[in-house]
């Protein structure tokens, strides 16, 4: 391959720097899978999630935003993938707290929704569509918001036990 072939074949690949292939269709089909899965058992079995409606139906909404998203070519499969894993985290920490029934958590917690969120989304975007760009910035947002949940997480159970 010619040297301009191959810059033609690394521009049509966006930013990716790393050789990796874009597999977000085959992603994307497998996620809609499985939530169709999951829902023709709950439907079938007739199975009710309780007090974990809010959590599931939160992570099921975030896993077919990102399913969504990683189909988008624009700067909206970013968005849409934050978005996504803002919600999935909502849903984790929710059936974490209806689970434990420690509701003083979100005292500490939202670090964990809200830069963690986002970031896990930049994450998971940036390495399904092989893109440097929205990965890197996810470990720095992910990063920057466990510190935070840490630090925060510490000075509450320290002072206010």
């Amino acid at each position: 391959m010619v040297p301009e072939q191959n810059l033609l074949v690394w521009g049509s690949m966006g930013e990716n720097l790393t050789g990796r292939k874009d597999h977000s269709t085959i992603i994307a089909a497998l996620i809609f899978l499985l939530l169709a899965a999951v829902f023709t058992v709950i439907v079938l079995k007739r199975i009710d999630p309780g007090k974990f409606t809010l959590p599931f139906y939160l992570i099921v909404m975030g896993m077919f935003f990102f399913a969504t998203a990683i189909e988008a070519e624009s700067k909206l499969g970013e968005w849409l993938a934050s978005l996504s894993w803002t919600l999935n985290m909502l849903g984790f920490v929710l059936f974490y707290q209806y689970l434990t029934e420690n509701l003083q958590s979100w005292i500490y917690i939202w670090p964990l929704i809200f830069p963690v969120g986002i970031g896990l989304g930049q994450v998971c975007y940036g390495g399904v569509k092989a893109k440097k760009e929205p990965f890197e910035r996810g470990k720095v947002l992910t990063q920057i918001g466990l510190g935070i949940f840490i630090l925060v997480f510490v000075v509450f159970k320290l002072l206010f036990q």
